[in-house]
């Protein structure tokens, strides 16, 4: 079952400290080529999460987001006693009667005596790190069941194209079977054409056959055609990586088609080969998001 590159993963977490959100992302890329954005503090989780999912995935453009929301006191405004009853005892010590001496609201709104709420922290410790990665692999389970889901849309998409593919090569064959009689007339019309000329050049009615000879064997184009198709087959059968291969077999399938098309002697085997091109480019666009 061949994989597909676009996808979306999420995933929540909570713990004392605060909670967090993972997003995970993918689209169309020819490598891992990997993007985060996560706070500041977080290098050493950054730097994991990029092995994590390096490790797990062989194609595709991933954006990769975390968001924490630190854990906040909620107690109001607190007194540091111990801190007011030194500035007390200094105030006393340093009393001087020309100036007023410091009352108990002097003292509060001095620096330190007041506690106000605890601020959200702007690091990340160890602890911290370990909660976060934990969480993490949720959102890529996530992202690669969405991968996993349009993997199979594309596979089922493709063993419907190649099954059209395989019938239009039948039709093509069969029609093949009344090309000579098709070229043999073409050529006996070239022949007469030739015949008015009084200086007739017998080479040249030679180099006609030939060409007329060649045009009519298109055994060729149909045995790589079908073998085509049946390499195809086994590689969305192998569970492997599919999307080179896939289009690599998709410009080979457009090259025999052309030649197809190029020989053909009547127009229903020209558009038999009209209808193959317009499959195969579609699998042209199909493969290319596929892993």
């Amino acid at each position: 079952m061949i994989g597909g590159m676009t996808g979306f993963g999420g995933w929540l977490g909570r713990a004392p400290w605060g909670a967090w959100a993972w997003e995970a992302r993918s689209v169309i890329g020819k490598a891992v080529d990997l993007r985060t954005n996560m706070p500041p503090g977080c290098e050493a989780v950054d730097f994991e999460a990029r092995k994590r999912v390096k490790d797990r995935f062989q194609r595709g453009s991933f954006q990769l987001q975390l968001r924490i929301d630190y854990a906040r006191d909620v107690s109001g405004p607190a007194i540091d006693t111990r801190e007011l009853a030194r500035l007390a005892r200094l105030s006393r010590y340093w009393a001087n009667p020309r100036l007023r001496p410091a009352t108990f609201a002097d003292l509060l709104n001095t620096n330190g005596v007041m506690r106000g709420p605890a601020r959200a922290t702007n690091g990340v410790d160890e602890g911290m790190a370990k909660d976060l990665l934990t969480g993490f692999d949720q959102a890529p389970d996530m992202l690669a069941a969405a991968r996993a889901r349009e993997g199979e849309g594309l596979s089922a998409l493709f063993a419907k194209m190649l099954d059209e593919i395989a019938a239009l090569v039948m039709k093509a064959g069969s029609l093949a079977a009344g090309q000579p009689d098709l070229v043999r007339e073409r050529f006996h019309a070239r022949l007469a054409e030739l015949s008015r000329d009084a200086a007739i050049d017998h080479g040249r009615i030679s180099q006609e056959i030939m060409v007329m000879a060649t045009r009519a064997d298109v055994r060729e184009e149909l045995d790589r055609l079908a073998a085509h198709v049946g390499t195809a087959r086994d590689i969305l059968k192998s569970g492997e990586a599919a999307g080179r291969k896939l289009d690599f077999l998709c410009q080979e399938l457009n090259r025999e088609a052309n030649t197809l098309c190029s020989k053909s002697a009547s127009l229903v085997l020209t558009n038999v080969g009209l209808a193959l091109k317009s499959l195969i480019d579609q699998g042209l666009i199909a493969a290319d998001p596929g892993e």
